[in-house]
């Protein structure tokens, strides 16, 4: 369903099964079982509001749709990560002092 939020969990899964060929190859890199990284992909063509592969008895292979949508997909992950790398990078403020005197 378009507009509802997705979660990042849900990106890394379709990027995965996506380079990989399979949600059992995902499960493994990802540390996932395969029933949730298969759960995660169907999440994310919910959210995208299409199929994203075409499911053979060999394991997936992206559709025009997946092809299209791979590397929009990556460049989240790499702006999220280029996100936490940033916000980790900036000097966090001091707790002000809670004494009484």
């Amino acid at each position: 369903m378009v507009g509802r939020a997705v979660h990042l969990s849900a990106v890394k899964a379709f990027v995965a099964v996506a380079t990989l060929g399979s949600t059992t190859d995902a499960a493994a890199t990802l540390g996932f079982s395969q029933s949730a990284v298969s759960r995660q992909v169907a999440d994310f063509e919910r959210y995208v509001g299409t199929t994203l592969f075409a499911r053979r008895h060999g394991g997936l292979r992206l559709n025009s749709a997946g092809t299209e949508v791979l590397p929009l997909a990556t460049e989240i992950l790499r702006l999220a990560q280029t996100m936490t790398i940033t916000a980790a990078a900036e000097p966090r403020p001091r707790a002000r002092s809670q004494c009484n005197s």
